[in-house]
């Protein structure tokens, strides 16, 4: 009896190390942030890197501040989840106090390197024609960059994310890949248009906005869209990427020079990837309207019926420093609830696209419903006002104005649809 035992005490007391318990961590749930130009402030792709923050690693693993990860699991489940289980945090803190040992020194794979998918160099990398430079005089700035491409052929895309240069500075970001026919001259005219302009010298880029290829974006902690074999969108040969930015307040003068990175995909694309905006800015009635009196607590909701069946891939939740909790879920012509997404303690700092683990099935006549809850009081440690003092949202995108949003990104349905990993 005592020699079955002793196998499994030995495999309990094997050392911790890098190359064969933490990397595979780290690589999972944190390198899709901390990498060269991701939204974490230094990388974690080498073992110097992981080692020499070793102690702060245990610290905000054990206390769950990392990584951050603010959706409900229990409410749905996705994708591009980060959240470490007892025994990965256990494998950390025991790893850090035998000294960060490196073990075997094996070059991970590229896989580990990149998180979830071994995605490689882009592409194709599309930035506007110079630095944008923003002036220490703490206002917020709202600019639409035109950025120009012309291709040898048109290509299917796989992949596509936006690279935020100033990070501190970067509320969130649009942007519409629009195919131009070659009547338009796409190189003529202004590169940008900046915040006092933006309704009225907008005009000039219509001749631009024939056919969007693809829709998307960036808030603060979202990482890389990806899409399985045979979906996404294909790049037209020629057009443009108008690239919508907010720019928070800077009390200094300094520069952004964002990008977007996009990845070919081998084989053609057979289903084209959709996007909608539900709420403000966007389709449906928010209710009531977004008024957030001084000293309240209050919660608002936007209804949206379907009216084709949608294969639903990702979530795009957001709101603004008031938001306190949001929730978004669908109901089925029959009353069946299908649960979407669910953020009980909204943080502004941690941003997500949620990406499904198996495409949902939303059946035509299917109400969305969106629900935000806001605290508008000093209790709200992020409360742009003090004292606090009421909210009119009338759709505007600044920071101290608010907003309650989601975006969805989708397909037409297929039947089996809801049965494809995602």
């Amino acid at each position: 009896m005592l020699l079955n035992t002793l196998p499994g005490a030995a495999q309990q007391k094997k050392e911790v190390t890098y190359s064969e318990h933490i990397a595979p961590i780290v690589a999972a749930n944190c390198v899709a942030c901390h990498k060269p130009n991701g939204a974490a402030p230094f990388s974690l792709l080498t073992y110097p890197d992981v080692a020499r923050r070793a102690k702060t690693i245990q610290r905000v693993t054990e206390s769950r501040y990392m990584p951050p990860w603010k959706a409900d699991p229990h409410y749905s489940s996705f994708a591009n989840e980060r959240r470490l289980t007892d025994e990965q945090i256990g494998q950390i803190k025991s790893w850090v106090e035998a000294g960060a040992p490196q073990g075997p020194n094996r070059k991970p794979k590229k896989a580990d390197l990149r998180g979830h998918a071994p995605l490689g160099a882009p592409d194709l990398v599309l930035r506007p024609k110079e630095a944008f430079r923003i002036k220490g005089n703490g206002n917020e700035n709202f600019v639409m960059f035109k950025i120009p491409f012309e291709l040898p052929a048109a290509q299917p895309i796989r992949a596509i994310e936006f690279i935020a240069n100033n990070r501190r500075l970067l509320h969130h970001a649009n942007y519409a890949v629009q195919s131009v026919g070659p009547e338009v001259d796409i190189y003529k005219g202004n590169d940008l248009v900046i915040s006092d302009q933006f309704l009225s010298n907008m005009q000039e880029f219509k001749p631009l906005m024939q056919e969007v290829a693809y829709y998307g974006g960036w808030i603060p902690g979202s990482t890389t869209q990806e899409f399985p074999a045979g979906v996404g969108f294909t790049m037209p040969k020629r057009g443009v990427i108008l690239l919508t930015v907010h720019y928070g307040p800077s009390p200094v003068d300094t520069t952004d020079w964002s990008s977007v990175n996009i990845y070919f995909a081998k084989e053609p694309i057979k289903r084209e990837i959709r996007a909608l905006s539900i709420g403000s800015a966007g389709v449906g009635e928010i209710t009531p309207p977004l008024i957030i009196p001084a000293d309240s607590i209050k919660k608002f909701h936007v209804d949206l019926k379907l009216a084709q069946d949608l294969s639903l891939l990702y979530v795009w939740p957001h709101m603004h420093l008031l938001g306190k909790s949001f929730t978004a879920w669908a109901t089925t012509p029959e009353g069946a609830k299908i649960n979407l997404v669910n953020i009980p303690e909204w943080d502004f700092r941690w941003q997500e696209a949620y990406r499904f683990r198996q495409m949902q099935h939303l059946p035509k006549g299917s109400v969305i419903t969106v629900e935000g809850q806001y605290d508008n009081t000093a209790a709200n440690p992020n409360n742009p006002f003090s004292p606090p003092r009421r909210v009119i949202s009338e759709d505007l995108m600044e920071t101290r104005s608010e907003m309650l949003n989601l975006i969805i990104l989708f397909l037409p349905y297929q039947p089996g649809d809801e049965a494809k990993n995602l």
